[in-house]
């Protein structure tokens, strides 16, 4: 049996610019997606998902990666895709076995965490393949989510003339037992959400710069305050572009510290910086209806 585990991730910094060559941070986490591939006798491929060990999706495949039957034709097509793709970059993956497939997924997937980057990623263990290759022929994004799927610590991620350059980085700051992550509970789709960005905003180069210095100053400061003043910015660059309001100035204008939308806006995870002790913090989040909140080191890895 050959088992791949690959990593969730938080967007720090960067969203939806990243796309267009703004540097953003971004941790690998606790919570991933491990897949376990054994041969079997026969001719088809036999897959199934599991999410915190509880049943979720099963399917059988052909040796062509057609559909024979499925649980959830959504999630057949994606993985038919994915998995004809694997083969696009190398035509000997999957001869003649057959195998029973497990995938193993120990978060919920309504917290965005990573459900499909991961997939991506443990897909391209199995072909030996490169995933960010792989990822570029099924997926809409920049590929931050790829990297951090095979790193064990924060990275620093561009797009430089649209190819992904990226170093493993030290985001482990003094005030981190003062950084926590609340999951707002209305799961945004990526892939809608930087389709319509691409279609819609307008941004100038400063706007890539400005969210560029924020991304490196985020990394270097030893201030709780100054962190907490480079998310009200980031959070006004971005608001600009998407017209939107800032989640805190929308719904918690009355939190004592600041909060960071993360990835796609509207509902998946905040970043939440406060001097308040952990629990002030989380009856706040309790009594407006958020009861998912994470300390710093019980989620990033």
């Amino acid at each position: 049996m050959n088992n791949y585990y690959s990593n969730g991730k938080f967007l720090l910094s960067g969203e939806y610019l990243v796309m267009n060559g703004a540097k953003a941070l971004a941790v690998p986490l606790k919570y991933g997606q491990c897949l376990k591939i054994e041969e079997s006798s026969t001719a088809k491929i036999i897959w199934q998902t599991n999410i915190k060990y509880n049943f979720w999706f099963k399917a059988e495949f052909d040796k062509h990666f057609n559909i024979i039957k499925s649980s959830d034709k959504r999630i057949s097509n994606f993985l038919s895709i994915l998995l004809k793709a694997a083969r696009e970059i190398k035509p000997e993956f999957v001869g003649d076995f057959g195998y029973d497939i497990l995938s193993e997924i120990n978060f919920d997937i309504n917290w965005g965490l990573g459900s499909s980057s991961t997939l991506i990623s443990n897909v391209a263990w199995w072909a030996n393949v490169d995933p960010f290759q792989l990822f570029n022929k099924v997926a809409n994004g920049s590929g931050y989510d790829i990297a951090c799927a095979r790193s064990n610590k924060a990275i620093l991620y561009q797009l430089i003339t649209g190819e992904a350059e990226y170093q493993a980085v030290d985001f482990f700051p003094s005030f981190h037992e003062q950084i926590y992550f609340a999951y707002l509970g209305k799961k945004q789709n990526s892939e809608k959400s930087i389709k319509l960005f691409k279609e819609k905003a307008e941004f100038a180069e400063n706007d890539i710069t400005g969210v560029s210095d924020i991304t490196n100053l985020m990394l270097k400061t030893d201030s709780l305050n100054e962190f907490g003043n480079l998310i009200v910015e980031h959070e006004r660059i971005i608001a600009g572009l998407l017209d939107k309001t800032p989640i805190k100035n929308e719904f918690f204008n009355d939190f004592d510290g600041q909060i960071k939308s993360l990835g796609a806006w509207g509902g998946d995870f905040v970043m939440v910086t406060s001097k308040l002790p952990f629990e002030l913090i989380k009856n706040y989040f309790n009594n407006k209806g958020i009861n998912i909140v994470f300390k710093f080191n019980n989620i990033v890895l």
